[in-house]
């Protein structure tokens, strides 16, 4: 029987295989230890070697983790900045950020931060850099002591503090910090804080030069100081004392020759501006102020050549020798060395201060434009005012200057030079400030123009009284935004005082009524009659006599011994008078005039007589209206002329036009009587009363004309021109009135040859050819007419005649038509 093939056969589980068995090398190395005892051993030794070096490996690298870790701590960097590894230190503080450091290390390491940061603020080749890094090194070091520094640091971080805030141009916070670390310091590590207080007292916007010589003066008796610090301290002492102006006690301290250059041409620097003041004193153009000037100039040129690097040294030597200059005399050649600085130097101290300078020496010169700009490239250079700093021009002298400048040019009319100043004036002067000035400045415009009340307003010309109201209405709106930045201070009714008045001056009665009722509603004490006074006034202007007489009425009962109450009655008269309520107005009128407490000199008594007279015009009682006009130009002619102002003048003016009215028009009734009188003694005797009135009336008129024609400016002044014209109008009425034909004739003529290019001139042909008529020459009657109808076409079409006349164009052409028919 065959064998059954192997494929079908099932393997054996238990056979070996016939390939060999492959082990990994830890378990023949565990097999071939099971040999022998002594194999065994060996294979323990290595096993316990091997797990041996894993854990020294591991021990070595724990301990380099714990080794790395203590490089990042305050201590070390604090070391660190101690060795002045600067950037060390802020690496490790940086790494402590990033690892979570204690709480309890903030505090140290913002000093650290704070302390680098001083250091390379000391690196920075820029001013401007240096200062706002010394800032943001007092903000670290400051939180660093509000967090808690180390104990060994306290004194530390107070004096980095000082010293940073005042290299940062915050001279007065530092020294609040020193002096306070002043009291706390033993009496031997003084001596870098006096240095530091010395310099800070000196760059305050107000530098104390007394406290700055003090602090100096305990730096020089520091009996340890080194031959070079005290030599420096010397010529500190000496600057300051020449700054006070103890020339010589300033000299005593530059009797050295200086250890080195930079101290030489100090000390020459100083010794000339001693110079300078000594020449200060002494007669302009005097021998002995040309010497000293030039013994100056000798010597900041010396300087000049101990600095070869062209540092603050240069700088400062030429500002001087132009200053020197301008002490001699020699102006032109002050303005080229102040012009040299100032392009050779750009944005520094001594070039801005010479800009100054020069814009001052420019203006002196009359030639305002040009000092403008010279203004204008100071303040652009000036900056933030919280980082200026300029010992020759500290802050405070500057904005002096500067407002001194702005006032000059006001003093000198260049108004819109001074506006235009002002417009730079910010951020060296605040809002408030600028605010303040401008509104003053528009005052002072409105004022200079003539208004204001003055008789210049009307020899300058309406043009000019349209520009005051203006200005008055800007110092209006400039001061009304003053009591809004002003609200919280004493100034803040003042103020809304400023802007109503200044309103009320340019007419501007809305704004005006609106700023009166916040001042009375805010304003409990000061000025409350005249602002009740003033309030009428608005609402009068305005046409709200009702409300007028409301206030007025409340001004005189509430405040019966103040004496606004006066004008107010006139005021309220006027209110009175425009709601047809004579009887009251005279009844106030006559309360001025014979209450017995107000001077017949006084202005509202005055105006009471001019506005009784006219209101008795008004109604008919001419008598009794020139008695009370002829009294008031009496009184007036009285008074001081230089004192009165236009608008008096134009009282008078109109008061004694009224008196002449008054006469015209009392003639009228004798001659109505002279017509219906039955009897020829009766008519004569309305006749004499008649022709006695025309003549009184003739004089005034022809007293008006002389006064208005003398006085001149007529023509710039509408009352006065509208009074003229027809004062010759009725001459020529009281005239015909009389009988005297060929003189009206003469005063009409006046109308037409000075009033041809008016629509009232036609009036004066037709009386002119009236009166042709009463002289029997109807012929140049006739050519009269003929006269009038080529004036009256070479009008423009768009002549309104009714504005001057009572007739339109129109009725103008028929009623010539119709008289050359005659």
């Amino acid at each position: 029987m065959p064998e059954a093939s192997n494929e079908n056969t099932p393997a054996d589980p238990l056979a070996e295989s016939t390939e060999p068995v492959r082990e990994g090398k830890l378990a023949r190395l565990v097999h071939w230890g099971h040999a022998s005892n002594v194999r065994k051993a060996i294979v323990a030794g290595l096993f316990i070697a091997l797990f041996g070096g894993m854990f020294a490996i591991w021990s070595y690298l724990a301990h380099l983790a714990v080794s790395h870790e203590e490089q990042y701590t305050l201590a070390r960097a604090l070391a660190a900045l101690d060795n002045n590894e600067y950037e060390q230190a802020k690496n490790i503080i940086g790494e402590m950020q990033k690892r979570g450091a204690d709480e309890a290390d903030f505090g140290g390491a913002l000093f650290v931060l704070g302390s680098v940061k001083a250091a390379q603020a000391e690196q920075e080749w820029s001013k401007d850099r240096q200062r706002a890094m010394h800032l943001i090194a007092a903000r670290y070091l400051q939180k660093a002591r509000e967090l808690g520094v180390p104990e060994r640091l306290e004194n530390v971080s107070r004096f980095m503090v000082g010293k940073s805030l005042v290299l940062g141009n915050q001279p007065q916070a530092g020294i609040e910090v020193l002096e306070g670390l002043l009291k706390d310091t033993d009496e031997e590590s003084k001596t870098p804080l006096h240095v530091l207080l010395a310099q800070a007292y000196q760059e305050i916007p107000e530098p104390n030069l007394s406290a700055a010589l003090s602090h100096n003066q305990a730096v020089l008796n520091d009996s340890s100081l080194d031959a070079q610090r005290r030599n420096e301290a010397s010529i500190t002492q000496a600057d300051i004392l020449g700054r006070m102006g103890r020339l010589e006690e300033a000299g005593q301290f530059i009797k050295f020759a200086g250890s080195n250059d930079a101290q030489r041409a100090l000390i020459n620097s100083i010794a000339s501006r001693i110079a300078l003041e000594q020449a200060k004193r002494l007669p302009t153009g005097s021998d002995e102020r040309v010497a000293l000037a030039n013994r100056a100039i000798s010597l900041l040129r010396e300087a000049k050549l101990l600095d070869p690097l062209n540092s603050k040294l240069t700088r400062q030597a030429i500002y001087w020798i132009g200053k020197s200059y301008e002490i001699e005399g020699n102006q032109e050649a002050a303005i080229r060395r102040y012009d040299q600085l100032s392009k050779s130097y750009g944005d520094t101290p001594e070039s801005l201060t010479a800009t100054l300078d020069k814009a001052d020496l420019v203006r002196n010169a009359q030639k305002p434009e040009e000092a403008l700009a010279s203004y204008r490239n100071v303040l652009t250079s000036v900056g933030d005012p919280r980082t200026y700093v300029n010992r020759l021009l500290p802050i405070s002298a500057l904005r002096k200057r500067l407002k001194q400048a702005h006032d000059a040019f006001i003093e000198a009319g260049n108004f819109q030079e001074a506006m235009a100043l002002l417009d730079s004036f910010q951020p060296v002067f605040s809002l408030a400030e600028t605010t303040e000035i401008r509104a003053l400045a528009h005052r002072k415009w409105a004022e200079a123009l003539g208004d204001g009340g003055t008789q210049a307003m009307h020899s300058v010309g309406g043009d000019a009284a349209s520009k005051a109201k203006y200005h008055h209405r800007a110092a209006g709106t400039a001061y009304e935004l003053l009591s809004k930045l002003r609200y919280a201070t004493r100034e803040f009714t003042d103020d809304l005082w400023n802007s109503a008045d200044n309103y009320f001056q340019g007419q501007s009665y809305t704004h005006a009524q609106r700023m009166y009722e916040n001042y009375l509603q805010h304003e409990a004490q000061k000025r409350q009659a005249l602002a009740l006074l003033r309030l009428g006034q608005c609402q009068l202007a305005q046409g709200e006599q009702k409300d007028a007489i409301t206030t007025l009425e409340e001004c005189i009962e509430m405040h019966p011994r103040d004496a606004t109450i006066y004008q107010a009655r006139i005021e309220c008269a006027h209110a009175l008078l425009q709601l047809s309520q004579g009887e009251q107005a005279e009844q106030l009128l006559y309360e001025n005039l014979v209450g017995g407490k107000l001077d017949p000199k006084a202005k509202e008594w005055l105006d009471s007589l001019f506005l009784l007279g006219e209101y008795l015009h008004n109604s008919e009682r001419y008598t009794e209206a020139i008695q009370k006009l002829d009294e008031a130009v009496l009184r007036f002619d009285q008074l001081d002329q230089a004192t009165l102002s236009a608008k008096d003048l134009e009282k008078a003016m109109f008061a004694r036009y009224t008196i002449a009215r008054s006469f015209h028009k009392a003639a009228e009734k004798p001659t109505k009587l002279a017509r219906e009188a039955k009897t020829e003694s009766e008519r004569q005797k309305n006749r004499k009363e008649r022709d006695k009135n025309l003549n009184q009336a003739l004089e005034n008129y022809l007293q008006v004309q002389r006064m208005l024609t003398l006085q001149g400016h007529v023509d710039n002044n509408e009352l006065s021109r509208t009074l003229l014209r027809n004062c010759y109008m009725m001459q020529g009425s009281v005239l015909f009135d009389l009988k005297l034909y060929e003189e009206a004739r003469k005063a009409y003529a006046n109308i037409s040859t000075l009033y041809q290019n008016e629509p009232f001139v036609m009036e004066s042909f037709v009386h002119i050819a009236n009166c042709y008529r009463r002289l029997n020459k109807p012929v140049k009657a006739k050519g009269t007419i003929e006269q009038a109808k080529l004036v009256l076409n070479r009008f423009p079409a768009e002549t309104d005649f009714k504005i001057a006349t009572n007739f339109s164009r129109k009725s103008w052409e028929l009623l010539l038509n119709e008289m050359s028919g005659w």
